[in-house]
């Protein structure tokens, strides 16, 4: 049986989504990191293994542009009073020229998501809370998938963390957690790992395992240092 859990790495454009799985694969050179926004405009994927098996694949997605824009024509598409269901709206959506054309990479964003058993909802905690975010989160909410806000750059001193889980929480996110990709905390995987796994109960074995691997790995560097 294959446990591996999918998972997109959604978000804004320069929240920091490829640093992120650069951290979390211990590996510098995955994907393009710039501060200019936009960087990433395809999605790419990589896997992160436990005992020389696959745990849980990330896929690293175009930062979202025009949330706003894109919300209007979906609802143009399948109006609400249609009471069509999420993922249907979103299908209408990806059917049209305009996800291979105007909002292409809000179409590769819906598409990994819906491809994925979750989502990893990247945020610059620098960032106000603004009226996109809330647009960006219900189109990501209407792919049906559990999602997991991720603050990042919560170090600095312009974080407005509180203001972005009390927003988070309004829109029903409880579930949110810390993970600075400059100055990650030393229990900040283990912890981004055990709220996935909250959400994500099928798939808890494939976290665990990853995290007693990590640990190991933890572990063996420490009593390498020590040697030396």
């Amino acid at each position: 049986m294959n446990d591996t859990l999918r998972v997109a790495v959604v978000g804004h454009t320069n929240t920091g989504k490829t640093s992120l799985l650069r951290t979390l694969a211990r590996d510098a050179g995955f994907g393009e990191v710039s501060d200019a926004a936009g960087t990433t405009r395809h999605v790419e994927g990589l896997r992160l293994m436990a005992d020389g098996r696959s745990a849980v694949e990330l896929y690293d997605t175009p930062g979202m542009e025009d949330a706003i824009a894109l919300l209007e024509r979906i609802d143009e598409l399948a109006p609400p009073a249609e009471r069509v269901e999420g993922p249907e709206r979103i299908a209408r959506f990806l059917d049209t020229p305009e996800a291979g054309g105007r909002f292409e990479q809000e179409a590769k964003v819906l598409r990994q998501l819906l491809a994925s058993d979750a989502g990893l909802y990247v945020v610059d905690a620098r960032d106000p809370v603004l009226h996109k975010h809330k647009d960006e989160l219900e189109l990501l909410a209407a792919c049906a998938r559990p999602l997991l806000p991720v603050l990042n750059f919560v170090a600095s001193p312009d974080a407005r963390s509180d203001d972005w889980r009390a927003a988070l929480a309004r829109l029903g996110l409880h579930a949110v957690v810390n993970f600075d990709t400059v100055a990650p905390a030393l229990d900040g995987e283990r912890r981004l790992f055990e709220t996935l796994a909250t959400l994500m109960h099928a798939h808890r074995p494939a976290l665990d395992r990853l995290i007693a691997a990590r640990e190991r790995e933890a572990d063996e560097r420490r009593e390498a240092a020590l040697r030396e």
